[in-house]
């Protein structure tokens, strides 16, 4: 049998899905655009959100390496995009009581370098943060019971004898 190795993100045309994914790219990009804060930003404001965005990231297991951002009225999409991780990673955490409700962000709410310097105090409050920290080691659990609810069937352990019974019903 030969195994075929496709880079990530790489589709051949013509492969099943390729438009519904490059529309589902766009629309993403989309959102993000339409998330991203808008403004007058300078490096005043900007710099120091850089350098607490670095300083976070690595509890994101991402490298801290994005790059300095110009003056610009709108914020580029990818940071828009990192700062919404960052937004939904403190709303889980305030919601599992790691967090304060003081330490939530709304970046839709920035409009100046004083926003993106009270933003950046927050971001580096976080990366210092030892109880935000353990929060995001943790593995991701997903629900295994519906509140109230029984898992179905397929979903439930297996022991290893109803696993070799299945297996041999099969054969």
């Amino acid at each position: 049998m030969e195994m075929i190795v496709v880079g990530e993100g790489a589709r051949m045309e013509g492969e099943p899905f390729a438009a519904e994914l490059n529309e589902a790219e766009m629309a993403d990009e989309q959102m993000y655009e339409s998330m991203a804060p808008r403004g007058n930003f300078t490096s005043r404001g900007l710099a120091p959100l850089v350098r607490a965005t670095n300083a976070l990231l690595p509890l994101f297991g991402q490298t801290p390496d994005y790059p300095e951002v110009e003056d610009t009225e709108v914020l580029p999409t990818d940071f828009t995009r990192i700062l919404a991780m960052f937004s939904g990673a403190v709303d889980e955490a305030i919601q599992n009581e790691v967090l304060k409700p003081e330490m939530a962000f709304d970046i839709s709410t920035v409009r100046d370098d004083s926003g993106l310097l009270a933003l950046a105090g927050k971001l580096e409050m976080l990366a210092k943060d030892r109880n935000f920290k353990a929060f995001l080691e943790e593995p991701v659990e997903e629900d295994m019971e519906m509140e109230g609810e029984e898992m179905p069937m397929e979903e439930q352990p297996m022991s290893e004898e109803d696993m070799d019974a299945m297996f041999m019903e099969r054969m």
